[in-house]
C-alpha cells in the first residue's frame, strides 16, 4: 500500500481518497449554487478536489475545519471557472 508522509505520521492513499470523497458533495453543492450549471460545477469541483488533494494541511485538520477550508476552496474555484467562462464568451 502506498502512503503519504505528513506531520502526524503516515496517511495512506485510501485515507486521502476517503477524505476527498467526503468533501466532494460539499464542493459540488457550493459550485452548483454559484454556477447554476452542472457541467461547470463538475469542472470547479474537480479543480477544488485536485487542489485539496495536494494540500497536506487539510488532512491534519479536525473534520469541521476540513469542511470549512474545502468550502472556501470550492467557492474560489467556482468563481474562477465562472470568470473563465465569461472571458471565453467575451471573445
Amino acid at each position: 500500500m502506498r502512503t503519504v508522509r505528513n506531520l502526524r505520521g503516515t496517511q495512506s492513499w485510501e485515507e486521502r481518497i476517503a477524505l476527498l470523497r467526503r468533501l466532494e458533495e460539499v464542493g459540488y453543492s457550493i459550485a452548483y449554487y454559484v454556477l447554476r450549471c452542472e457541467e461547470l460545477a463538475e469542472e470547479a469541483t474537480r479543480a477544488a478536489l485536485l487542489q485539496a488533494g495536494s494540500d497536506r494541511e487539510i488532512s491534519e485538520l479536525p473534520a469541521e475545519a476540513q469542511r470549512e477550508k474545502f468550502a472556501r476552496l470550492a467557492m474560489s474555484t467556482a468563481i474562477a471557472v465562472r470568470r473563465e467562462k465569461l472571458l471565453r464568451e467575451a471573445k
